[in-house]
């Protein structure tokens, strides 16, 4: 194959790819179908193909296809791709930002180590240029770097563009554009070979290498500087999300105390209400005993399976989620009990107690969901094909096991054990960093609360899944 063919090919792989790496980073973060990814890839491929041909005519410059590259990807994204604009900068600028740096970090210290193995297998002469065959080594290995990079880094990117709100996407997107925009300049410099001012006191092998090594330099710094922006600004996100719901579940704890004590003062006075009831009675004034007694039913709320656990805090809590779960139509079992001298707080023992029943109400309520939607699919496809579904059939008959959730609190050797089972179809544990659920950002502060608050008191969780049922356990020294 002539040396025009190589290069030809070798194009083709690049511009290959970069349209796959950015077409299946870009679907990762932002919402959009398979053939949307395809559609993507196509295009960009096809563009920057064209693009291409013009570069290699000599009928534009640098500069001008680093802008119009950008501008094609920005507008290939924005109009395939589903979701705010905002969110579609920012994976624009991403991408961009992420395969610049990524591939010129790679060419600039491959042609380094290229230079220096010339200069060390040449007997020690000093050669200006990488040979044909070298270059294109270059490029090939710093395409496959590149796109592996390019590649890898598709999940961990997913937090950064998850449930963040549109005006974090734009001000994430303005400084990498920036990088961007400088990293074109120092292209365009090297392309024109202005890296450089020797001064004639260096030969071409010195201008090489110290070119290439700037480059390098300036690119591994520009990297480790936009990764620590990027995922710094998303952990600073996540705390802060979790410092507003922390603060939100003490002041709704709080809430809901007031409204226990609200009802522990209605059952305080209950004396004095028996004996009011008992004069409308011995009048006769039943419509009155009536109003009388619906008016004590509002105000306190008493039912015969509330929890008196000891704290009021904790009854409020569990009052409030025995009342969630009865609602979803959710078999609820507890036994709970306080130790006299317990050193936990209530505040952090509600946090752990919400959080787990949260998370138990909120399984139940989407294993029912699960259920509902596979037996209507499995009903419609007997009605229309009159065939025997037998999955189909199984979930109608699952749809009628009520789900169920057990509660037990309790002293177990001078340490408090919380631990709640609630049934599931699930079959894997949410570990620290796995997802469980839909919405990983929850799910995820929830769990991340509990063991922030265990951790506080040298406590331990721990979480199995196991024949349909979810358990979580809890145990927190400060028991006596």
């Amino acid at each position: 194959m002539a040396a025009g063919g190589w290069d030809i090919l070798l194009s083709i792989v690049y511009y290959l790819a970069y349209a796959w790496c950015a077409s299946r980073f870009v679907a990762v973060q932002v919402p959009g179908e398979g053939w949307r990814r395809r559609l993507f890839g196509g295009l960009l491929f096809c563009g920057y193909g064209v693009l291409g041909i013009f570069v290699k005519s000599g009928g534009m410059p640098y500069i001008f296809y680093a802008a119009l590259s950008h501008v094609l990807l920005l507008g290939l994204i924005m109009a395939v791709f589903g979701g705010v604009w905002e969110k579609k900068l920012l994976a624009a600028v991403v991408v961009a930002a992420m395969t610049g740096l990524v591939w010129n970090f790679c060419e600039s210290f491959f042609c380094c180590l290229g230079l220096v193995l010339s200069c060390k297998l040449g007997g020690g002469g000093k050669v200006g240029i990488l040979d044909v065959w070298g270059s294109r080594m270059i490029l090939v290995m710093t395409y496959g770097t590149g796109t592996a990079v390019a590649c890898l880094l598709a999940k961990p990117f997913e937090t950064v563009f998850a449930g963040k709100a549109r005006g974090w996407y734009l001000c994430l997107a303005v400084p990498l554009a920036a990088i961007v925009l400088i990293l074109d300049l120092v292209n365009w410099a090297a392309s024109n070979g202005i890296m450089v001012q020797d001064r004639g006191k260096y030969g071409l092998y010195e201008n090489q290498l110290f070119s290439h090594g700037g480059i390098c330099l300036f690119t591994g710094l520009a990297m480790g500087a936009a990764g620590f922006f990027v995922f710094g600004m998303n952990r600073i996100w996540r705390e802060e999300k979790t410092r507003e719901q922390y603060q939100s579940q003490v002041l709704y704890y709080q809430m809901m105390e007031e409204q226990y004590s609200q009802m522990e003062r209605l059952r305080h006075d209950m004396k004095n209400h028996i004996l009011a009831l008992e004069n409308l009675v011995q009048n006769r004034q039943w419509e009155q005993t009536g109003d009388y007694l619906r008016e004590m039913s509002l105000a306190g709320s008493v039912e015969a399976e509330d929890q008196v656990t000891g704290s009021l805090a904790v009854d409020a809590l569990f009052y409030h989620k025995r009342r969630q779960a009865v609602e979803q139509g959710i078999r609820w079992q507890c036994d709970a009990r306080l130790p006299a001298n317990l050193t936990i707080k209530d505040m952090d023992l509600c946090i752990i107690i919400g959080n787990i029943l949260d998370n138990a109400v909120e399984a139940c309520c989407q294993m029912q969901d699960r259920r509902r939607k596979t037996a209507e699919a499995g009903k419609v496809n007997r009605e229309t094909e009159g065939q025997r579904d037998v999955a189909g059939m199984a979930a109608e008959q699952k749809i009628l096991e009520e789900p169920w959730i057990q509660v037990y609190m309790g002293t177990v050797k001078k340490c408090l054990l919380v631990e709640a089972r609630n049934s599931t179809d699930l079959t894997e544990c949410p570990g620290p960093g796995r997802r469980q659920k839909e919405n990983f950002t929850k799910h995820g502060l929830g769990l991340s609360n509990i063991r922030s608050a265990a951790a506080k008191y040298h406590g331990a969780v721990h979480v199995e899944s196991e024949d349909g049922v979810f358990i979580i356990s809890v145990l927190l020294p400060g028991a006596t």
